[in-house]
């Protein structure tokens, strides 16, 4: 194995030095891609002293990530037979402190500027690189990711807490909603039922939402991220194309993080419970009396994902059957045969839902949507827009569109 080469590329990949110590009387290997990090005459003796010391931290199942000192300043060791691999210095995210700590480096202020700042992902990445290609049994991401970032203390205490709030429930004759409650407000939107939704909204129980803040504001918004998985999931299920159930789910979390008030964001969960339900109650209506084929659905909902994820383009039936390695005359057939209408009539319909939703919320201009929908002109889209709806652009906006984002 060309091992220099190897280190090389980890050391482009993190952007620092990359270091190999052998106990066969080799000493160090030092490579590092960066010039002026090379260059830096802050990286001499003290660091490299610093960084050798390292070497007795190395562990055989898995490689550590040595945070040192405030400024999230660290190392990666990676122990691979008869050498260990010293990987960094780097700077990781400040939210990403790892539980192995050593007092800062000497020359830690001074040496900051010069340092790299990656994800943890792309240093736990490159580290495993290193101790895979050395080692038959391979470390996973996440046995990497939860040595270096999960303290063993922290799920005692999720344990310890459990059973606290167990007791303290029961001595207070207190618990959490039924699960029975829950499953009927999850499987009314699996279904479309928006009105079996807001009875089970309704619904009279002994028991009461769980607590996942102490603050009031955050114990909301958690809550609220809850129900707007659980229902984005159940609407997947339910016949929602996924990237447009993921999409919605991503909007509506967005909103929950800017909630300034606990009732904003458990109504704002509300609201996008309801919605899932009336979107899968669309889509089940769309399709009722048409007979589905398990194999040509599958196909017809990969057409749907390819045009739902190229929206902002223009779309032809020939770019779909090649992305899905199918006879475009084939796949022309089988959609109308099993949706009833033809692939450019779907693209247009799933164009006028987003222009709608666009003249509601949104500032942009008509020339602005019809160029960001891949229409010809804003007179195209003018008129694909009133043939479709009745009414012109100007006047949907008008009727419909929230004050504060009109556009004149």
């Amino acid at each position: 194995m060309n091992i220099v080469y190897l280190m090389q590329y980890v050391s482009r990949c993190l952007h620092t030095i990359v270091r190999r110590f052998s106990g066969q009387g080799e000493g160090w290997t030092k490579v590092c891609e960066r010039v002026d990090l090379t260059e830096n005459s802050l990286m001499g003796d003290a660091e490299d002293f610093y960084a050798k010391n390292l070497v007795d931290l190395a562990v055989q199942g898995c490689p550590p990530v040595i945070a040192t000192g405030e400024a999230f300043v660290s190392y990666g060791i990676v122990h691979c037979g008869e050498a260990v691999f010293v990987v960094g210095p780097v700077i990781l995210a400040s939210d990403s402190a790892s539980r192995h700590k050593l007092p800062p480096l000497p020359v830690t202020d001074s040496l900051l500027p010069a340092l790299y700042r990656c994800k943890v992902s792309d240093m736990i990445t490159e580290l495993l690189l290193l101790h895979n290609l050395f080692h038959e049994e391979i470390c996973p991401f996440h046995e990497a990711a939860d040595y270096n970032y999960l303290d063993g203390s922290v799920t005692a205490e999720v344990n310890r807490e459990f059973t606290d709030i167990v007791f303290q429930n029961q001595e207070r004759i207190s618990r959490h909603n039924p699960y029975d409650q829950e499953v009927r407000e999850v499987d009314s939107i699996r279904t479309g039922d928006p009105e079996r939704l807001k009875r089970s909204w309704a619904e009279d129980y002994i028991g009461e939402l769980g607590v996942l803040a102490d603050d009031p504001l955050r114990n909301n918004q958690n809550l609220g991220i809850v129900l707007v998985t659980l229902a984005s999931r159940a609407a997947i299920e339910g016949g929602l194309m996924p990237e447009m159930a993921y999409s919605l789910s991503d909007s509506y979390i967005r909103k929950l993080e800017k909630a300034h008030s606990p009732e904003m964001a458990y109504q704002l969960a509300r609201q996008a419970e309801y919605q899932y339900a009336l979107l899968v109650k669309e889509e089940k209506e769309r399709k009722a009396g048409v007979e589905r084929v398990s194999a040509a659905d599958s196909r017809i909902s990969q057409c749907k994902d390819y045009i739902f994820a190229h929206l902002h383009g223009r779309i032809t039936t020939a770019e779909i059957a090649k992305a899905l390695y199918m006879n475009p005359n084939y796949l022309s057939g089988l959609f109308k045969r099993e949706e009833g209408i033809t692939i450019g009539q779907y693209i247009l319909r799933e164009k006028i839902k987003l222009v709608k939703n666009m003249l509601i919320y949104s500032r942009y201009s008509y020339i602005e949507i019809a160029n960001y929908l891949g229409f010809c002109s804003q007179s195209h889209l003018g008129e694909k827009f009133k043939k479709a709806t009745g009414i012109t652009l100007h006047q949907y906006r008008e009727k419909y569109g929230v004050k504060e984002f009109f556009v004149k």
